[in-house]
């Protein structure tokens, strides 16, 4: 099973996932993959993914990958594996957030999973306001910018380095733990540089 040939070329997707709501305009630019019930929130899809235990009719897309209710993988493990190229990806996860949660804890550890292969690739999930929860980054440096408070996570041990406006920096190579605490409540003011050796996520409050 591999993403259809007319979009291997495409490196930035949107998933729709079965939480909702419907998909905002702004993000209707880039190639969509719905997963399961992600159908229910948007009019059109270029790929879907799915067991429809979320989702009763029949897919609204281009190209259909149907999998039985019984099965060891969740549909957004399913979905991930299309993409066996292993180039840069930008992934924007759009309703998978909310309800139970096992299902939001373990979509983030599958892309804890994927990221591990995918160096240069950073995956973004949004709350139903649209605003960005958290920011996934495989093994790279990174810059970028923020105002506001943050967390640095990590699933699986790994090396990291944080650097710049932010009120506690890792000038030096540090071994971030699993959930590790020693990342919680930090403070950006500006340009962060971060160089990680393997799958980190960074939290923002959605209270801000």
């Amino acid at each position: 099973m591999n993403i259809p040939k007319e979009f291997e070329h495409k490196s930035e997707w949107i998933f729709v996932g079965p939480m909702g709501p419907e998909l905002p305009p702004s993000f209707l630019t880039h190639s969509l993959l719905g997963v399961d019930g992600g159908a229910n929130f948007a009019q059109h899809l270029d790929v879907w993914v799915g067991d429809q235990d979320s989702y009763a009719h029949t897919p609204k897309a281009r190209h259909v990958f149907k999998h039985p209710p019984l099965k060891d993988q969740s549909d957004l493990c399913l979905a991930l594996s299309l993409f066996k190229n292993k180039k840069p990806y930008t992934f924007h996860l759009w309703g998978f957030l909310g309800g139970r949660r096992d299902h939001e804890l373990f979509n983030l550890g599958e892309i804890s999973s994927f990221l591990a292969a995918c160096p240069q690739s950073q995956v973004f999930f949004y709350n139903q306001h649209g605003k960005k929860v958290f920011h996934f980054m495989a093994a790279g440096e990174w810059r970028f910018h923020h105002i506001g408070l943050f967390s640095l996570g990590a699933l699986k041990e790994v090396m990291v380095e944080l650097k710049g406006d932010c009120k506690y920096e890792l000038p030096t190579r540090s071994v971030l733990r699993p959930l590790s605490s020693h990342g919680l409540s930090n403070e950006s003011m500006g340009q962060m540089i971060l160089i990680n050796q393997g799958p980190v996520f960074f939290y923002f409050p959605e209270d801000e």
